[in-house]
């Protein structure tokens, strides 16, 4: 077997200005809580230079836009009146936070990628958990 070169630690990268704007609406975006949180449990994983700062900026943006909908839809609530017949609608804010969650779900995919190719497990652990060996 080949020795790998050891993951070196590094320190949380600073929050970007664009996870900290104020929304249109005035509400707070808690991108900075996501962005911060993440990246303690990727460290705490010993794998905080496994997933580059762009990835986790664009995780903590999808999930705080999520939460955001999420809280929108809370207030406004699920059914919306058409702009132009006036009948009944989905909300718009449905669509949206729907699309928010998926880009959540695909993101967090590859970071779990980059964590399994910067921490392989042996087959032997593999066997362990699958067949209880």
């Amino acid at each position: 077997m080949q020795n790998k070169p050891q993951i070196e630690a590094v320190e949380m990268p600073p929050v970007k200005n664009f996870l900290t704007d104020e929304q249109r609406d005035g509400s707070e975006l808690c991108a900075e809580d996501v962005f911060r949180e993440t990246a303690a449990w990727l460290k705490s994983k010993g794998c905080d230079n496994a997933v580059s700062k762009q990835m986790l900026e664009q995780y903590s943006m999808s999930v705080a836009r999520w939460i955001h909908l999420e809280r929108l839809i809370s207030k406004y609530g699920y059914i919306a009146k058409h702009p132009t017949t006036g009948a009944p609608m989905q909300s718009p804010y449905v669509t949206m936070a729907q699309m928010y969650m998926k880009q959540v779900i695909a993101i967090r995919a590859e970071i779990n990628l980059c964590l399994k190719e910067a921490r392989p497990v042996k087959t032997t652990s593999v066997r362990e958990v699958v067949y209880g060996e």
